[in-house]
C-alpha cells in the first residue's frame, strides 16, 4: 500500500476523513471480512496525522462492528453489522458520485477539447503510459483507481491550462472512489468493466492525439456519462433523487 492510496483531508476533520477512507475501503471490499488493517503508525504516515486522530478513526468504527482489535495483533475486518452500514455507506456514497460526475462533465470535456489543440507528444505520452498500466492492472484484478485518476489528470496537463489541472487534483478522492464504487456495485463482471473504460480512454487519446477537439469533447462526455449509467444501474433510485 503506498500513500497515494490514502488520500490527505482536503476539509473536515481529520477524524472524519480517516473514518470514512478506512469505511469507504471496507465497504468496497478492498479490505475483506478478516483482513488486518495497516498499524496505527502506517495509518498515521498514511493519512499524515497524530496517533490520537488514527485511534477515533478506529474507535469509532469498532463502535459500530465494522473491525474488532486485538492488543498485539492491531485491528481486522469483522462482519459484525458490516452489511447494514455498508448499505447506507454505499447509498450516501453513490450520491456523492453523481454530483462529482455532474461538476466533471462541466469542465472535463473542455479540459479534453483544449488538449486535442494544445497537447505536446509528451503529453501523449504520458496519457498512454497510463492507459498501458491501467490494462495491466486491469488483466492482473489489481486495483487501479488511482490510475484512472491519473489518466483524467494527465488530459487536463495536456490542456495547458492549469486551472484544469487544479479541478481535477480537487476531485481526486471522488474519481478513486467512484472506481472502486462502481467496481463493486457493477453488474459487469470486472475485465468487462475494465475494457469499456479502457475503450473510453483510448478513444479519447486518439481524438487529443489525431487533434480533433470536438471528438475530443465528446469522448470525455460520453465516457463521464457511462461511469453515471453505471452508478444509476447500480441503484436506480439515485436516478429520482437528484
Amino acid at each position: 500500500m503506498n500513500g497515494g492510496d490514502f488520500p490527505a483531508a482536503a476539509r473536515g476533520r481529520l477524524a472524519d476523513h480517516a473514518y470514512n477512507v478506512l469505511l469507504h475501503k471496507i465497504v468496497t471490499g478492498e479490505f475483506s471480512q478478516g483482513d488486518p488493517l495497516p498499524s496505527e503508525n502506517e495509518l498515521c504516515a498514511l493519512f499524515a496525522v497524530s496517533r490520537p486522530v488514527v485511534r477515533e478513526a478506529l474507535k469509532r468504527l469498532r463502535a459500530q462492528g465494522v473491525i474488532v482489535s486485538r492488543r498485539g495483533a492491531g485491528s481486522f475486518v469483522q462482519n459484525s453489522q458490516l452489511e447494514e452500514i455498508s448499505s447506507a455507506q454505499v447509498v450516501r456514497k453513490q450520491r456523492e458520485m453523481l454530483d462529482n460526475l455532474e461538476f466533471r462533465s462541466a469542465i472535463e470535456p473542455q479540459a479534453a477539447a483544449l488538449a486535442a489543440e494544445r497537447r505536446l507528444d509528451s503529453d501523449l505520452d504520458a496519457i498512454q503510459e497510463v492507459i498501458g498500466r491501467y490494462a495491466r492492472a486491469a488483466l492482473e484484478g489489481s486495483p487501479a483507481a488511482h490510475l484512472d485518476f491519473r489518466f483524467h489528470l494527465a488530459v487536463a496537463g495536456a490542456s495547458r491550462n492549469g486551472r484544469f489541472v487544479d479541478a481535477i487534483r480537487a476531485v481526486e478522492q471522488d474519481i478513486s472512489h467512484g472506481v472502486n464504487l462502481s467496481r463493486f456495485l457493477s453488474r459487469f463482471a470486472h475485465l468487462e468493466r475494465s475494457r469499456s473504460v479502457l475503450a473510453d480512454h483510448t478513444r479519447i487519446l486518439l481524438a487529443i492525439r489525431h487533434r480533433r477537439p470536438e471528438e475530443a469533447r465528446r469522448a470525455m462526455r460520453a465516457h463521464l456519462e457511462h461511469a453515471r449509467l453505471r452508478m444509476i444501474e447500480a441503484q436506480p433510485a439515485l436516478a429520482h433523487s437528484a
